[in-house]
């Protein structure tokens, strides 16, 4: 399974992404458990029309296999947050 987490805005405006395929990884099935623990009916969203949005935030757009979900930086939290931290740690710069 393909697991992409791209960060975007900041300051700068930069985007970074990271990418992680655990079919290749010998810990797939910790993988597979923290993908399948997410909340995917959960995801932590902005709503612009009630001043939810923070100036300079990030963006994080977190696709897994074929799913693709986009958290708020401030949001980003739980389930996600864990996986978010654990691809940048261990996948490779995409």
């Amino acid at each position: 399974m393909q697991i992409v987490v791209r960060r975007s805005g900041g300051f700068a405006g930069m985007t970074r992404a990271w990418r992680l395929d655990t079919d290749d990884r010998p810990d797939a099935d910790r993988w597979a458990e923290l993908v399948g623990a997410l909340p995917r009916d959960q995801v932590p969203a902005t709503d612009p029309a009630a001043g939810d949005a923070v100036r300079d935030d990030f963006v994080w757009t977190v696709t897994v296999a074929r799913t693709t979900v986009t958290i708020p930086g401030r949001r980003l939290d739980g389930p996600w947050a864990t996986l978010v931290a654990q691809v940048r740690d261990q996948g490779e710069p995409a």
